[in-house]
């Protein structure tokens, strides 16, 4: 990387502003490759008394010799700041310099750690308006992480922006899979949430040059785990004596056939149900990760859970519509759901909303404009990945099919 290599100061009079008393303002120009700015220091003296070639002024009186202290105070400052940006910034300017020198630089920092808390405190200052508590939670983890990471390889706390490269992003990345074990996807989104850090550096011009150069940052396809027709209706029909794991049935069954994500169940009130004049309940409500509004019709199975709860909850005086638990709680309880029911997959709760995309919907007709409607999703798009399951799956049933019928040369071309 280049760095600013010429740089000077040279303080000299305003002869065309002369004052009443006969003095003129002294000022200060400073050029780094070319470009030059001045400023006022506020001060003023003769023309008789001002040396030019030395940049001070001429005489041993007092009120000379606490000029030229002040003019060496000035210029001490200016070298002790050019030194303080050289060392934490790619690129200095003379606008720069002026506005460090007279205080008033009020720039983002520029060390990686602050410009990465500033970014995560200005993010939490806007959640729940154009962002979320969990993309926050997300990116503090993350932060926390980088932490570890620059005290482990670097023995730093803090490093200027201007030192990320190549090098230090495939470090990040190499520290991220061996010394937190973070999978694949997971290693993806920390460095996307670096590459944006990185982005308002280089937007800043405390990076030249973008480091993630040829750096892709792909994701894999991952299998999405849900639930079929018979592992939804075990879980329905069991009978549960447990309190604690029949309420996360409840819970889980409603955001099978709602597809609502656990952030959207817990703040979900009452008055974000609307009942129509045809005698359907539809939920009103906007999705607390990307504010899009999602209208979701209610179908049996949610209405009797909703019924059920109703009087609970009005009861304990709260407007929530369910009696939501910590989603830790829920998914280790999931886990014994799961085992009581005899299902052998990795129940979580975010299962419910990927089995609301497919068997609930997808899976029986139901058009995927209308699913990404019901999910809250942003785009189509976002969509598409259970149109793919649904094809694995029709895919699947097809071959089984021709293995059926292997006899017909037809069917056995499926294979």
């Amino acid at each position: 990387m280049t760095k600013s290599n010429y740089f000077s100061l040279f303080f000299f009079i305003n002869r065309s502003k002369i004052k009443k008393d006969g003095e003129c303002p002294i000022r200060l120009r400073i050029t780094i490759d070319g470009c030059s700015v001045s400023l006022n220091l506020k001060r003023s003296v003769s023309p008789d008394n001002w040396n030019v070639e030395s940049g001070m002024a001429n005489g041993k009186s007092p009120e000379i010799r606490a000029l030229n202290r002040y003019i060496d105070a000035v210029r001490a400052k200016a070298y002790e700041k050019h030194t303080e940006l050289m060392t934490s910034r790619d690129m200095v300017s003379a606008q720069l310099m002026r506005d460090a020198i007279l205080g008033i630089n009020s720039e983002k920092p520029c060390m990686i750690i602050d410009v990465w808390h500033e970014h995560n405190k200005e993010m939490l200052e806007k959640s729940g308006k154009d962002g979320s508590i969990s993309t926050w939670r997300k990116y503090v983890i993350c932060l926390n992480y980088y932490r570890e990471f620059l005290e482990k390889e670097y023995k730093q706390k803090n490093l200027p922006m201007k030192l990320v490269n190549r090098e230090m992003i495939l470090k990040f990345d190499r520290f991220l899979r061996v010394s937190k074990l973070c999978g694949y996807n997971t290693v993806m989104k920390y460095l996307q949430q670096f590459k944006k850090i990185v982005r308002i550096g280089l937007n800043n011009g405390w990076i030249k040059t973008d480091p993630f150069f040829n750096i892709k940052l792909a994701f894999k396809e991952v299998d999405r785990p849900y639930l079929d027709d018979m592992e939804l209706r075990a879980i329905i029909d069991k009978k549960i004596l447990i309190p604690r794991l029949d309420i996360v049935r409840d819970l889980f069954i409603f955001s099978c056939f709602t597809g609502l994500a656990y952030v959207d169940m817990a703040k979900l009130l009452t008055s974000e149900f609307e009942h129509t004049p045809d005698g359907t309940i539809w939920i009103r409500t906007r999705r607390q990760k990307t504010g899009v509004r999602a209208s979701i019709p209610l179908l049996n199975e949610p209405k009797h859970i909703l019924k059920k709860y109703s009087q609970v909850m009005a009861e304990k005086g709260k407007n929530s519509a369910l009696p939501m638990i910590s989603n830790q709680k829920m998914n280790s309880y999931l886990k014994e759901l799961a085992d009581i029911c005899g299902i052998e997959k990795n129940l979580t709760f975010h299962c419910a909303r990927h089995t609301f995309a497919t068997t609930v919907t997808l899976l029986h007709g139901v058009p995927i404009e209308s699913v990404s409607k019901m999910l809250g999703h942003k785009d189509l798009k976002h969509t598409q990945h259970y149109a793919r399951i649904v094809d694995q799956k029709v895919d699947q049933d097809m071959k089984k099919l021709a293995i059926q019928h292997d006899l017909n040369p037809y069917y056995s071309s499926l294979i």
